[in-house]
């Protein structure tokens, strides 16, 4: 009777190793397809990545150079530096795109090759059969018939040369709890980060109380507009509107106007409009003309609702500081809007 009961669990043992074997196959191929899967991915992200470089490092060396062959050799440098499938990324020359870009009215971007002025860089970053960085190689696969794959990425990086009017509020508000140093510190951090950017950019400066005053002409020299600033204090009411016309002014008019270059406004109160024209009765003018309009509030009394009316009528972000960090903040925001964009 033993032996008989032996025998039975044996003849199923035996009939069980051809399931275990498929099984194990299917395991294994399941194994292979989700490792080579995931190289696929990480291959394209790190592919992105070398190709955002590349276009970003070649728009600022062109900006920086004016020269098409050093942000050519800029972009090479910085493709090859990053990792794609375990080798540094390879380009040709012909891998890097010089053109123009701008801004459609539905705020997107568009990128036409050659043009003038030059202010674009397209990054076609190829891991192919036929391309210098050759293909990217599979783990598995190859047991499948498949060898490797072949992934590519576009980046395009622009360079926006910006006109920017700067129109601060020196009311007499703004003598109180500190504010008007506080404006004078958010001032420099605003102006220190564009001093980061590869783009140059134009500024002036409005001031405005009871009457406004353009104090400094478009400038690329950012420490004019510190000069400027500093001889200024507060006093008198609130002509916000008044600001916000010679500004616009300022950036259509000025005789050092770039007539390919984006414009904004950047319009700061700490109050509520009370002398002149209304700000959101100028904002449409500046709208038509092209002209982004960013405002910031500054404290508990500032006109919060209308301040956001003329930024959303001319294109731009509103923001309220409640404190002097939150100022120093906001202009940072701002200035970060202003950098190089990828539009790819």
């Amino acid at each position: 009777m033993k032996n008989s009961v032996l025998k039975r669990f044996q003849q199923r043992d035996g009939a069980m190793l051809p399931f275990i074997a498929v099984v194990i196959v299917i395991l294994f191929v399941t194994a292979a397809f989700a490792i080579d899967v995931a190289r696929v991915h990480v291959t394209r992200s790190e592919l992105r990545t070398a190709t955002d470089a590349a276009a970003k490092a070649g728009v600022e060396a062109l900006g920086r150079e004016q020269s098409t062959a050093a942000a050519t050799a800029a972009a090479l440098a910085v493709a090859e530096q990053n990792i794609v499938a375990g080798k540094g990324m390879l380009l040709e020359p012909d891998n890097i795109i010089f053109g123009t870009s701008g801004q459609s009215p539905d705020g997107s971007f568009f990128f036409n090759e050659g043009g003038s002025p030059l202010n674009s860089v397209r990054v076609i970053g190829e891991k192919t059969k036929g391309s210098r960085a050759g293909s990217a190689s599979l783990f598995f696969a190859p047991l499948f018939g498949v060898a490797d794959f072949e992934p590519i990425q576009v980046a395009t990086a622009t360079r926006i040369d910006r006109d920017i009017a700067l129109v601060l509020d020196v009311s007499g508000s703004m003598a109180s709890n500190g504010r008007f140093k506080a404006l004078s510190n958010a001032l420099d951090v605003f102006l220190a980060e564009l001093d980061e950017t590869p783009q140059r950019e134009n500024l002036s400066l409005t001031v405005y109380s009871t009457t406004e005053r353009k104090v400094q002409e478009l400038t690329p020299d950012l420490n004019q507009i510190r000069e400027a600033f500093a001889n200024e204090g507060p006093g008198g009411f609130t002509g916000i509107g008044q600001g916000l016309e010679t500004g616009l002014d300022s950036i259509l008019n000025d005789p050092n106007a770039r007539p390919f270059a984006l414009k904004s406004i950047i319009v700061m109160t700490d109050g509520r409009q009370n002398r002149g024209i209304s700000p959101e009765l100028v904002a449409p003018r500046a709208r038509d003309a092209g002209v982004v309009v960013h405002t910031i509030t500054f404290g508990r009394g500032a006109n919060e609702e209308l301040m956001a009316e003329v930024a959303d009528i001319a294109g731009g972000i509103h923001l309220h500081a409640k404190n002097n960090p939150e100022l120093i903040e906001a202009f940072q925001t701002i200035a970060k809007q202003l950098q190089v964009l990828l539009i790819e």
